[in-house]
């Protein structure tokens, strides 16, 4: 890498802020679950639909839209920011090594986002597991493979660390800010390193 940092940095950042933006919109939007009021019974019409401020909208569809915002028990976005950090990994390293075709890179993503949701799915129907559960070992697995990638002990503390902090001690959008903040500081902590050469020549 000569006199560059080393390269996981963006990784490590753009998990931090995908995560942060989940919380930003998950608080400042409408969130799943709560999408849909449950009019009093005096105010059903005839054909099964409840009025709410001039919206009509039959039981099914309104189950059906909100289930679509609550991905088995996950906290709205997360997997999406997986997809995101995945991609957004990709393209980086594609550009820093300006080595590889193009038709490489896209089976690469393409496998990597199909790997992602079958693991995804085998966790939900194997395993029963939370969708914040299956989003953080899938970041976990994804930040020891980086790790592996880059021969780097501090992505592989991070990983351990936003383990912990992703599922151990919290849930939902406190488990979020957490392993985010765990990521930022990997990524801050790689931009301060010194560059390989320069700590040879010391």
């Amino acid at each position: 890498m000569g006199n560059e940092r080393p390269r996981y940095w963006f990784p490590l950042a753009l998990l931090g802020f995908a995560q942060l933006a989940v919380v930003a919109f998950s608080l400042g939007g409408i969130r799943s679950g709560g999408w849909f009021a449950y009019a009093p019974a005096g105010e059903r019409h005839s054909f099964g639909y409840v009025s709410l401020h001039g919206v009509e909208m039959s039981r099914e569809t309104a189950a059906a839209l909100d289930t679509s915002f609550d991905i088995a028990g996950r906290n709205d976005g997360w997997l999406f920011a997986v997809f995101a950090v995945y991609l957004g990994t990709v393209l980086f390293y594609t550009l820093r090594t300006k080595t590889m075709r193009w038709w490489k890179v896209a089976a690469i993503a393409l496998g990597g986002l199909v790997a992602i949701a079958l693991a995804d799915l085998v966790g939900y129907w194997e395993f029963d597991l939370g969708g914040d559960t299956r989003s953080a070992i899938l970041l976990t697995i994804g930040l020891v493979l980086l790790a592996w990638l880059d021969r780097s002990v501090l992505v592989l503390a991070v990983a351990a660390a936003f383990m912990l902090c992703a599922v151990v001690p919290a849930r939902g959008q406190l488990a979020l800010v957490l392993s985010s903040l765990v990521a930022l500081a990997g990524a801050f902590a790689a931009l301060l390193s010194r560059p390989k050469a320069a700590a040879e020549e010391a």
